[in-house]
């Protein structure tokens, strides 16, 4: 056992906190063979009384969480070594700290008394890889006394490895099951738990909901909210412009058709008061932006409403096409004939190469004509 063995199993490590850190030169690779008998390599960061480490080899990073207490006496200023055991294993670190930061090198040996539990409890064929897993999310004989409290027992083999892969460990398993009580979920399932983890899901996700007056909020819900990209933010940030009774359901459509708070606000803040959440999504569906609007006001249609900014943008009427009408005299442009002079293909470079033809001071229905009829 050892780093060699934390070197292979890690490498399958497919956690939430896992990621790829592929090295990217050949140079990279032959700075990992100066240590062929070292491929465990830690960094870690010290905030208040945790301890974050990142522990990665060759094409592999996963991170755990540690109290500070946890860690002992840390090594500064020079090299030593510290070790931290835990019911499924034990780690041991070598390197330095300088202040909030270390990083050094590493090895893991399980612990035979635990695997020997595991077995009691019905464990019997446990990998390397999972009590490396076991370790990280420090799943111990307290955790399954509290499991079985709560009335998760015969946790199954793929359970055990959903668990310890998202990193249930029992801090945050408290959390979902003080949520599930106290709304009254009833007994949720383990596959649902993880499921919720998995997406991001957290207890204080779906308290904020229930806060905000969402007071029935189903795990189902809950997992396309968060999948949709609607947190409790947006939708407090969309009550607060006014749309006090926005429903969940509307909230995902907002998203989902990329309305932002940004945009209504920009809108509200240019007069475009009690926007209706249709009208939002219209806009956006059809490429109204905040800044196609505020050209248009610079150019002193201050009155222009969102049903005709939204048919200007459907005839490929842009704020320079009416620009450069105005450039040519035509102050008076309405944004009806714009839009007229876009369906009949008049452009202000139309109208020059007719003037300097000698057709000048015609009005633009003259000019409509003269297109229409093949100039």
């Amino acid at each position: 056992m050892g780093i060699a063995m934390l070197a292979l199993t890690t490498l399958q490590w497919s956690s939430s906190t896992a990621q790829d850190t592929k090295h990217s030169s050949d140079d990279d690779d032959n700075w990992y063979s100066d240590f062929p008998d070292n491929p465990g390599l830690w960094s870690a960061l010290v905030r208040e009384d945790k301890v974050y480490i990142q522990f990665g080899g060759h094409h592999w990073s996963s991170g755990a969480t540690f109290s500070l207490a946890e860690l002992g006496p840390l090594p500064t200023d020079k090299q030593g070594s510290f070790t931290v055991k835990r019911d499924a294993g034990t780690v041991t670190f070598n390197g330095v700290f300088d202040g909030k930061r270390g990083h050094g090198t590493y090895s893991f040996e399980e612990d035979p008394a635990f695997k020997s539990y595991l077995s009691q409890e019905g464990f019997t064929t446990i990998s390397e890889s999972l009590m490396i897993h076991l370790y990280f999310t420090n799943i111990n004989k307290a955790y399954f006394a509290f499991m079985k409290e709560n009335g998760y027992t015969g946790i199954t083999m793929k359970e055990l490895k959903e668990l310890a892969e998202h990193n249930m460990n029992q801090h945050i398993m408290t959390g979902y099951l003080e949520l599930f009580r106290k709304d009254n979920y009833g007994r949720v399932n383990l596959e649902r738990v993880v499921e919720l983890r998995d997406h991001g899901v957290s207890p204080s996700f779906i308290v904020r909901f229930h806060e905000m007056g969402y007071k029935e909020v189903p795990l189902d819900k809950a997992v396309e909210l968060q999948d949709h990209g609607v947190n409790p933010e947006f939708v407090e940030d969309m009550k607060k412009l006014g749309h006090r009774d926005i429903t969940l359901d509307e909230a995902i459509e907002l998203r989902d058709h990329g309305v932002s708070v940004e945009f209504v606000k920009e809108l509200t803040d240019m007069g475009y008061s009690n926007i209706s959440l249709e009208k939002a999504v219209e806009c956006v569906d059809h490429g109204v932006s905040a800044g196609f609007i505020r050209g248009f006001h610079e150019l002193g249609y201050k009155d222009i409403s969102l049903d005709k900014a939204v048919e200007l943008v459907d005839h490929g009427v842009s704020v320079s096409f009416v620009r450069e009408f105005k450039g040519l005299g035509f102050s008076d442009l309405t944004l009806s004939k714009a839009v007229e002079l876009q369906d009949h293909g008049v452009t202000a470079g139309f109208i020059k190469r007719m003037q300097e033809k000698g057709l000048k001071n015609m009005s633009l229905d003259e000019y409509i004509r003269l297109r229409d009829g093949g100039m």
